[in-house]
Parts: structure tokens; C-alpha cells; sequence
């Protein structure tokens, strides 16, 4: 049989092959002739043992999560156990099947979805997150009931997950034998990607319906970095996606190996290297290469589909297994980062964003800020402001927190030029700054963020910000972190040690490497480096400057 390659779209790069484990399924043929009465309770019977056989499959996942001491994943998983014994949800089976002659696992799919729809609604937010569970739970069951093998025997070889979409519980059951993922709808920049990405593991969406026809256990191909899905692969391809999964696993066992090594310059300039995380996997996954804290915990994306603003025991449910998860080290946690690319429903036609946005609601803002301080006794805890403009917005921020008696730090997110240009007196009222470089970099020549072309940081246009912002830091004697993706760009990390950077924070698959490349550096050498690539003309000029300290 030929190649066949699925086009899609790129959502975390890198290859990965393995054996298909497929979480979607088509639905059962709506044209087939509606059941008899003897066939219906049979196949009543056959719905209902497929629940409990779910049930029981969750409880073995969430025994194997906690025995891993993944103790919030294993919630999550038991979350979907008890809905499998719910008897409003099997009632919902039953009259499926026995009323109007559905077969057992469409039954279970669309009684499953209605279940969905109505936690979905709900106007608490994590509730209405638990409606991507009762989904998952519906396909598990279905796959069950139509005797299709729940967990394909892939002989503890890696494996890749095919789905139309993910919901929180299909993911958190899979650990490091998870080679990639293979998505017939999901999204670029949703947070499923996002954790992709900074887990280091490839992802492709979009790829289309024919994705999910694949079969399970079969082998397959994910191109995250080119967005595409190859089925029937050709020998070469497959030898190629096989070595670039065992080089990410020497890499990785490499890394943890180093893990207790300082990063530090050859010359003796040390540098913290921190983790961007939004989930315990992340936070995991950055600590085992060597982190020593986490530099920026997004929080908005636990949020992005709430119907309304986020209460404090929301703020709490999401934060506190993370902070836990740092057994006392740094945490920084940025407040809400609504805006751009992340607006919930309650938002939509909001032009704001950020710090800007949330001084807007003030309400809000203080039932994230109450509790992030009532978490803070348990780390070094700071508080990151997202978008800051001016030093009033650290100065009312550092007012509500004073009426909370919170004992937090608080520092400035530098993610506009005017931000940087200010980032002297900004400094001035704050504990610590923070780089956005993404942002700051599109914004500083002129680009927009959510569309394909170059923006590259090491643009002398951009560095020149970055080089003000760590003046500004330096002067007010507090420290500077760099939490953008130019953080782990090997072309970049020495301009921002040789600019003066303390901090720097990245992905989970990447922090191992940056503290590889800053253990390699000099830091000397770094800050003539630097000071070359800001009297340079142009990035391409920087690139040619940077070829003898780049780590590839």
C-alpha cells in the first residue's frame, strides 16, 4: 500500500511514530434498522457493562497516577470513574436503547453528549470543565461496547493519541510512552497545544476526517513540525521519525542526568533557570530537567471557556496542586492574561488585555490576588503582571495586595516598547521585571503575533528594549527574568546573559537544554556579544555575529 500523508496544521514541532490509540470514533450508521425487543435488551445489557467496564478501567488509570504521585491527574480520572456509575447517565443508556432501538454504543456517545451539554452550561466553570470527562467517558465506554480494545496492546512501545479533540482526563492518563498526537479537528493555540509544545511532544491538528478511520494499534507518523499525519509510511520515514524519537529520549534521560548540575557561566556568572508551566505535567517535566522554580504559571487557560469571571475557590482549585507541586521553590504566577488569542465567552468584543483589563474589574482582579495570597506560605511566591504599561499599574496592584496582607512579590511584565522605554521608573515600584519577548518583540517591529512570517528577537530594534529593561533592573538593584520563547532560542540565550538577564524561563522540553547552553557560555564573551549585536544593522548582521557562541 502507498503512502498516504494527511495534511494538516503544526502544533508542536518535532516526529514521532507509534502505534495509533484512537480516542474518536465514527458514529455508528444512523440508516441501520432500529433494534428489536429481544436485540434491544440485549444490547441494554451490553451498554450498561460497558459503563462499568469504564468504571473500572478509570479506577485502575487513577491507582497507576497516584502510585506515580500524580495525585491531581488521578483526581481528574476519578472524576469520570464516578460519572460511570452515575444512574441518571445509565437511565439516559437504557431509554436510548430500549425506547427508540439505539444500538449500545452510539446509546452511550449520545447520551454521554447530552450529559455534557448540560455540565457545560453550568455557570461554575470547573464544573462545566468536567464536560469534556463525561465526552471522554462516552467514547471510552462506546469503544468497549462496540468490542473495540479500550487500550490497544502496544507492548510498552510508544504510542500516539488520535482524536478529534482532547478533553483534560484523555490526557492525563498518558505519560512518557506518549510519542505524539494526531488531532482531526483541535487548534493551534488551544491549551492542548500549548502543552504540547512545552512538554516537547509532536502534535498535529486540523488533519481532518479521514484521521479518524485509522484503526488502532496501527502504526503512524506525526510531522508536528510540518503538520502532517503519515499513514502507510514509506521505510525511510519511518526510520526517520523512529530516530528522532530516540534522540528526544536520550536527550531527555541526558538532561535529567544534569539536572543537579548549576547552570552557571564558565566564568562563574549564574543564571536561574526557571519553567513555563500551566499544568502539573509541565511543572513535572521542567523540574526532572534541572528547574528551579516556576517563572511564569499561566492561568488564564484554565479559564478560557468560563462563562464568567473566576471566583476565588476557582483561583484556588486551579493553583493549589501546582503550587504543591513546587514543594517551596519559586513560583511566579501571572495574573489572568485575557486578551489577543485568549478571550473566554464573557469577554468576546473586549478590546482590552492584561493588567489593563483586569484593573477594569477590579472584583476580579482581587478574587485572584486573595487567592494567590493565601498560597503564599507555601513557596517563594510572586505575583506577575501581565501587559504593564505604566507604574501605576504595579502601584494599585501592590495596594490591593496590601488590604489582603498578602506578603508577595510583585513584578512588571515588559511586553511593550512603551513598557520598556518606562522601565526604569516601572523598575522602581517593582520587586522583579519579566520579559515577554514574544509580544514584545511583534510589537516592536510592527508584526502581528497570530500570523505566520519573521519576528525575530534578536532584531537590534528589540534587544535595544530588552538592554533599556535590564538597565532599569540593574538600577533599582532587583532581578531581571526572560520568560518568552526567546528564552530557550539558542541564538538568543547569550544576548540575554550578556544583556544582564538573571532569570530564564522556557518550555518544559527546553529547560534542560538551556542550562546546558549557559553552562557552555562565558559570560565575558556574552556581554561583548551583545553589546556588537545592539550597534548591529539588522538581525541577519546578529546571526553572523552569533555564530561563534550559538549552541546548536
Amino acid at each position: 500500500m502507498s503512502e498516504r500523508v494527511l495534511s494538516g496544521a503544526p502544533a508542536s514541532p518535532g516526529l514521532a511514530i507509534g502505534r495509533a490509540r484512537v480516542l474518536s470514533h465514527p458514529s455508528e450508521d444512523p440508516a441501520r434498522d432500529p433494534l428489536s425487543g429481544a436485540e434491544a435488551e440485549s444490547e441494554a445489557e451490553r451498554a450498561t457493562a460497558a459503563l462499568r467496564r469504564a468504571a473500572t478501567a478509570l479506577e485502575r488509570i487513577a491507582v497507576q497516577l497516584r502510585e506515580q504521585g500524580r495525585d491531581d491527574d488521578a483526581e481528574i480520572v476519578e472524576t469520570g470513574m464516578l460519572m460511570a456509575t452515575d444512574p441518571v447517565l445509565a437511565s439516559a443508556v437504557s431509554e436510548a436503547v430500549m425506547e427508540r432501538g439505539i444500538r449500545a454504543s452510539a446509546a452511550l456517545v449520545e447520551a454521554t453528549e447530552k450529559h455534557a451539554a448540560v455540565i457545560a452550561s453550568l455557570p461554575d466553570p470547573l464544573l462545566a470543565a468536567r464536560a469534556d470527562d463525561v465526552r471522554s467517558l462516552g467514547r471510552r465506554a462506546a469503544r468497549i461496547a462496540a468490542g473495540v480494545p479500550d487500550e490497544p496492546a502496544t507492548n510498552g512501545s510508544p504510542y500516539v493519541l488520535v482524536a478529534d479533540d482532547l478533553g483534560p482526563a484523555d490526557v492525563a492518563e498518558h505519560g512518557e510512552q506518549l510519542a505524539g498526537i494526531a488531532l482531526s479537528g483541535g487548534g493551534v493555540t488551544a491549551h492542548a497545544a500549548i502543552v504540547a509544545r512545552s512538554l516537547g511532544i509532536p502534535m498535529t491538528v486540523l488533519a481532518g476526517p479521514e484521521l479518524l478511520q485509522v484503526s488502532n494499534g496501527t502504526q503512524i507518523v506525526v510531522n508536528g513540525s510540518e503538520g502532517t499525519v503519515i499513514l502507510d509510511q514509506s521505510a525511510p520515514n519511518a526510520q526517520l521519525a523512529g530516530a528522532a524519537a530516540e534522540d528526544r529520549a536520550r536527550t531527555r534521560a541526558r538532561e535529567i542526568a544534569d539536572s543537579s548540575l548549576p547552570a552557571e557561566t564558565t566564568d562563574g556568572r549564574r543564571v536561574r533557570v526557571l519553567v513555563n508551566a500551566a499544568t502539573p505535567a509541565e511543572l513535572r517535566a521542567g523540574l526532572a530537567a534541572g528547574a528551579e522554580g516556576a517563572g511564569l504559571i499561566r492561568t488564564e487557560l484554565a479559564f478560557l471557556d468560563a462563562p464568567a469571571w473566576p471566583t476565588r475557590a476557582h483561583h484556588m482549585h486551579m493553583l493549589a496542586p501546582l503550587i504543591a507541586g513546587l514543594g517551596g521553590r519559586t513560583a511566579t504566577v501571572r495574573v489572568l492574561d485575557f486578551g489577543g488569542d485568549k478571550v473566554p465567552p464573557f469577554l468576546r468584543g473586549e478590546p482590552r488585555r492584561g493588567i489593563e483589563l483586569l484593573l477594569a474589574y477590579p472584583g476580579a482582579l482581587r478574587a485572584q490576588l486573595a487567592a494567590i495570597s493565601e498560597l503564599a506560605g507555601e513557596c517563594d511566591l510572586r505575583v506577575l503582571l501581565p501587559m504593564v504599561r505604566t507604574p501605576g499599574d504595579v502601584n494599585v496592584t501592590r495596594a490591593i495586595l496590601t488590604t489582603l496582607g498578602a506578603n508577595v512579590e510583585l513584578g512588571a511584565m515588559i511586553e511593550l516598547p512603551e513598557a520598556a522605554e518606562a522601565a526604569a521608573e516601572i523598575a522602581a515600584v517593582s520587586d522583579f521585571l519579566s520579559i515577554g519577548t514574544n509580544d514584545l518583540t511583534h510589537a516592536t517591529l510592527g508584526t502581528d503575533r497570530f500570523e505566520h512570517g519573521e519576528a525575530p528577537t534578536h532584531h537590534p530594534q528589540v534587544l535595544s528594549h530588552i538592554a533599556a529593561t535590564a538597565q532599569g533592573a540593574r538600577t533599582a538593584g532587583i532581578p531581571l527574568e526572560v520568560c518568552g520563547e526567546a528564552a530557550s532560542d539558542p541564538l538568543v540565550v547569550p544576548l540575554l546573559v550578556g544583556l544582564g538577564a538573571n532569570e530564564l524561563s522556557a518550555g518544559a522540553a527546553r529547560v534542560g537544554a538551556v542550562r546546558a547552553w549557559v553552562r557552555a557560555l562565558d559570560y565575558g564573551q556574552t556581554q561583548e556579544f551583545a553589546r556588537q549585536a545592539l550597534d548591529a544593522s539588522d538581525a541577519a548582521e546578529v546571526e553572523r555575529l552569533a555564530e561563534p557562541l550559538v549552541s546548536r
